[in-house]
């Protein structure tokens, strides 16, 4: 066997979601290490809805990986739900079948929080019709780390439920996923860690300024005049706006606070605040690895975007995490730190005082969250054999 065809699903180059590429970057860093372990070069198909040949250019970079060892796979529209759409994207659908039938095995990350209906109907069934057509075509299917659920449609549940149950292995980036799974379907379900703690990035020089670093990453989902155009379904019992336009004011109003405004989807809403004073606005990031260089440069880092948080945690940086899903519970409390922002659960007012109260508490946070990175080294790993032992056997047949 010269060579293992990986197919690559639900994780993103051509996308400004830093958080998703993140998590490509990761897993194919991960994909090399266990090339070099089981002695066989891989190439890798990334199925995505865009191309851009600069972000490949940049991963290829970056990653050392060769050009001829990494494609793109435009992803079509499979899903009786949209028959019409699906019959439109007639020709896009063929290349897609083409290059998965080609794959000796597909590793499915569906975005890390997107295998559930909360952003919408259509982008689960979009995101699940290429699961279930890998699933068909005989081809092991790994559904990475991610959240799964929670499904709100019962069609969607059982749809769901089906494809989990027919994956090759099943791993979840936290407990809640996995007793949510147990609940209503009979599977195994591997518990590690988010992939995007292993991206690498680029350590600063010392630094001497005197004041203190806050990096505030607003979130252009939950604004009420959206900068995303992503579908979310759950209900925020916090002013979005409002906290997030105070916390701004108070944390730049105080003198030793240094205040920097750092997006991660895009420009994630930054401009709205790039009038107010004494703030440092920072404009899109070209990939994960800039994008976590910069966060890692921060004494404290408040984000409403989970793996802008997981760029600040991995790096050693104070971090409070400003959850609107339980994808932020679930993945925190599995690493054993429960200081997060619950816009679910808090009013306007107990968010912004927690925020404020957990800003003051910064080194305290710093040194819970460095315990906390001590079991991520082993979770990672885990993942990493699961994913090595299933290669270890598609060889042992293959030969």
């Amino acid at each position: 066997m010269r060579m293992l065809n990986v197919g690559i699903m639900g994780a993103l180059i051509s996308n400004e979601n830093m958080g998703c590429v993140a998590l490509t970057y990761s897993l194919i860093q991960m994909l090399e290490n266990i090339s070099k372990n089981v002695e066989i070069k891989f190439s890798y198909r990334v199925f995505e809805f865009d191309y851009s040949k600069e972000k490949y250019a940049e991963l290829q970079k970056n990653l050392n990986i060769d050009s001829n060892r990494i494609r793109f796979v435009p992803v079509g529209f499979c899903y009786l739900e949209n028959w019409k759409l699906m019959i439109k994207s007639a020709k896009v659908n063929a290349v897609m079948l083409s290059e998965l039938h080609k794959c000796d095995l597909v590793i499915d990350l569906t975005q890390g929080d997107s295998f559930t209906d909360i952003y919408g109907t259509e982008r689960f069934y979009r995101l699940t019709s290429i699961k279930e057509i890998t699933e068909k075509m005989g081809i092991p299917l790994i559904l990475g780390p991610q959240t799964y659920g929670p499904f709100i449609n019962d069609r969607v549940k059982k749809k769901a439920g089906k494809v989990i149950k027919r994956a090759q292995r099943v791993i979840s980036r936290d407990e809640k996923s996995r007793d949510y799974l147990k609940s209503f379907i009979d599977c195994d379900v591997e518990v590690t860690t988010d992939l995007a703690f292993a991206l690498p990035y680029k350590e600063s020089l010392h630094r001497t300024e005197n004041k203190i670093r806050v990096g505030i990453n607003p979130s252009g989902l939950l604004f009420s005049d959206k900068t995303e155009k992503t579908k979310l379904m759950t209900s925020l019992k916090t002013d979005y706006d409002l906290y997030i336009q105070e916390v701004i004011k108070k944390v730049s109003s105080n003198s030793m606070f240094e205040v920097h405004l750092i997006p991660h989807v895009g420009n994630d809403a930054v401009e709205k605040f790039k009038n107010f004073p004494n703030v440092i606005c920072y404009s899109a990031f070209s990939n994960p690895i800039e994008a976590k260089s910069l966060i890692s440069t921060m004494d404290v880092f408040i984000g409403s975007r989970m793996h802008a948080t997981i760029a600040a945690f991995s790096s050693a940086v104070a971090t409070i995490p400003v959850a609107y899903s339980r994808k932020f519970i679930g993945l925190y409390e599995n690493l054993g730190y429960t200081h997060i922002v619950d816009l679910c659960q808090m009013d306007t007012n107990t968010a912004i005082g927690a925020t404020m109260s957990l800003l003051r508490d910064y080194q305290n946070l710093k040194k819970e969250a460095f315990e906390c990175m001590k079991n991520i080294g082993e979770a990672g790993a885990r993942t990493e054999q699961i994913i090595e032992n299933e290669i270890k056997k598609i060889i042992k047949e293959r030969r």
